[in-house]
């Protein structure tokens, strides 16, 4: 018997009504598992896709193998509505892409006998992918990175309370610490850097330096640096459209390179999911109508583009743990930080 492997490309026809969903997070169904047991929710969408559309897509981490370490495991918590989707993909093809928290086919075939590949592709000018290919901290295959996740939802575990970026989507006591430790440490990192700098060891300076950056380009609205990296390959590519999950930021954003659309998640209560038909593309909120436009990517695409992690400490800690959410929502919509700090204070 053959091994199920993710192949390279899946294909659909451009004329296909598509609906595509990722990183739901489905784990074992305890407190730390950020799909939050929205079972009811998903098998609904489950019979909508089963009555208007031609083929599903699940963009990757559909399963979260990270924290829940087996596919059994997941299937023991979440049978009725994993048994949903077996008897979807009998109804209509669909297709699995390799998300970072995702081990391996054969693990998520045990249970799903799906599609599984590394990307797909709607005609010629649309791509999908999970999006850590443009994640520098989630390679593709990284099993430092996989074990990071897995260390990460085992500190969630313990204290059964997230550790997340954003801050102003995670407002509770444990991503309020998290991000004050954090603080320190990156104050050491910068003294590391200072201090290599001047022993003439400018690549280990930057290195020091690197997380900082990465971190705060997710505070301020470029989660894991995917816009830029799309935005590239956009721009180097014949794509017109790049669709990912990944940073679990959903939105549609026109760029001068083409279309990046970000199907969201399906964690702590999100439940976002991308329409496509006809050649158009919606993002939208499950079982909402409206679409979401570029809500999410305002900040970045305005004036907070080159941001620190230090400018946004500065501007919205207030000290004693508390932040300032509210002007943190402000300048993800695209108020200048001005307006967020003199609040702020």
């Amino acid at each position: 018997m053959t091994t199920p492997t993710f192949a390279k490309t899946a294909e659909i026809a451009p004329d296909q009504r598509v609906a595509m969903i990722s990183d739901m997070h489905v784990g074992d169904g305890g407190a730390s598992e950020p799909f939050r047991r929205q079972d009811d929710v998903l098998r609904a969408f489950f019979e909508h896709v089963a009555r208007d559309y031609d083929a599903l897509v699940i963009a990757g981490d559909g399963f979260d193998l990270a924290q829940a370490w087996s596919m059994r495991r997941i299937y023991e918590r979440h049978r009725p509505l994993l048994d949903d989707l077996r008897d979807l993909s009998r109804e209509l093809p669909v297709y699995y892409l390799r998300g970072n928290h995702d081990e391996s086919a054969s693990q998520l075939a045990e249970v799903l006998p799906l599609r599984y590949s590394e990307n797909l592709r709607i005609g010629e000018r649309i791509l999908v992918e999970h999006g850590n290919v443009f994640d520098p901290k989630n390679q593709p295959g990284d099993r430092a990175a996989f074990w990071a996740s897995r260390t990460h939802a085992m500190i969630e575990k313990a204290l059964r309370s997230p550790v997340r970026i954003p801050m102003r989507k995670h407002y509770c006591w444990s991503t309020r610490l998290g991000h004050w430790v954090f603080f320190r440490y990156g104050m050491l990192q910068k003294l590391m850097s200072r201090l290599y700098g001047a022993l003439g060891l400018e690549e280990r300076a930057r290195e020091c330096l690197a997380f900082l950056d990465y971190w705060g380009r997710g505070e301020w609205g470029n989660l894991n640096g995917v816009l830029d990296a799309g935005e590239a390959l956009l721009r180097g590519s014949a794509y017109d459209v790049l669709v990912c999950g990944h940073t679990h930021q959903p939105g549609q954003v026109r760029l001068s390179s083409g279309t990046y659309v970000n199907t969201g998640s399906w964690t702590f209560g999100e439940t976002t999911y991308v329409d496509y038909a006809g050649g158009e593309f919606n993002v939208r909120r499950w079982p909402e109508a409206g679409a979401l436009a570029d809500e999410e990517y305002r900040g970045v695409l305005g004036p907070h583009s080159d941001k620190s992690f230090f400018e946004w400490w500065e501007a919205f800690y207030l000290g004693w743990l508390r932040y300032d959410v509210e002007a943190m929502d402000r300048a993800a919509l695209g108020d200048p930080l001005r307006e967020a700090g003199e609040d702020a204070r």
